[in-house]
């Protein structure tokens, strides 16, 4: 299903000299707007000197949680078409922004590596006071949510991996690019934006001007400090979670882009080879990031998944 346009701040570049503040309050109605339909709160929160900035319905009586964790150069905001239809399905939903990203703290001398930002969310669910809960993540949030499912055993009542980081079993396009010397997830100058949207996605996103605009500004804005992440916190251990991903207790879906130019969708078997209770999910015609590009389709796959495990007590 298209939608006529979504807010998703995947690494969306520089167009000409935009009136910021104008395109700031057209940005700030929207998503506000986005927020309310999905019944989505804003919250901030200190952790180890760290203010993360989070969405929260804040259904404190629900039955069940669940924790989303966007990719690399996304936010939170990634998430939310998707949590739309977790909102009629009995959930409380914690979206953040993890450091470095969104409307969250980007200190060049924070700690971005995933164990770290995995450690920082589960200091979020305890002061949320949230003991049981779900957890799905995408990309690099992929790679955060299986780190916090082996830290939290006991905690993580299901996982759900969307084309999750952490994994390395057959190269990409990406690390084709990367060996060339060009990293096209990384901004470098605004005639970039076409081929790294697509590079990114097959069903592209449709959004006004004034948002591409705004987006386009904090993202080059950013784009040291994510090219420092990507190299230093996540390109130099690819396959971290290989030796520890029998560790993984929590029964696993793993949904898969087909056509993910990112990351291999042949690195869905070995997720599901070595987690002993997982299924794979592959969504045709879908790139690297299914919450974005097919929110309601792959979302109902994972309601269905929750509502078919046993309930806890």
């Amino acid at each position: 299903m298209r939608r006529l346009f979504i807010i998703f701040s995947f690494m969306v570049p520089l167009f000409g000299a935009p009136a910021l503040a104008g395109n700031k309050a057209i940005f700030e109605d929207i998503t506000k707007g986005q927020e309310a339909i999905a019944g989505l709160n804003r919250h901030e929160i200190l952790i180890d000197g760290v203010r993360i900035h989070y969405l929260d319905n804040d259904r404190t009586a629900a039955k069940r949680t669940i924790l989303m964790i966007h990719g690399f150069g996304d936010s939170g905001l990634g998430w939310v078409q998707f949590a739309r239809l977790f909102r009629d399905n009995d959930f409380r939903i914690v979206i953040p922004d993890l450091p470095g990203f969104g409307l969250s703290d980007k200190n060049p001398d924070t700690d971005y590596r995933y164990d770290a930002q995995a450690g920082r969310l589960a200091v979020l669910m305890q002061a949320l006071k949230v003991a049981h809960f779900h957890v799905a993540g995408n990309s690099m949030g992929g790679a955060v949510a299986a780190e916090l499912a082996i830290q939290l055993p006991h905690s993580v009542r299901s996982l759900t991996l969307l084309d999750a980081a952490g994994v390395h079993y057959r190269p990409s396009e990406l690390d084709r690019a990367l060996l060339a010397g060009r990293n096209p997830l990384v901004m470098k100058k605004p005639e970039d934006f076409d081929a790294m949207l697509s590079f990114a996605m097959t069903q592209r996103p449709i959004m006004p001007r004034p948002i591409l605009d705004y987006l386009s500004e904090r993202a080059i804005k950013d784009g040291t400090l994510h090219e420092r992440i990507f190299q230093d916190a996540l390109f130099n251990d690819i396959n971290f979670l290989l030796p520890k991903l029998d560790a993984i207790q929590s029964p696993t879906l793993i949904i898969w882009g087909e056509k993910d130019r990112v990351l291999h969708p042949d690195n869905a078997k070995i997720f599901n080879k070595f987690i002993k209770d997982s299924r794979v999910v592959i969504l045709p015609n879908i790139g690297h990031i299914p919450m974005v590009e097919a929110p309601y389709e792959s979302a109902a796959e994972v309601v269905k998944f929750i509502d078919a495990l046993p309930i806890q007590q």
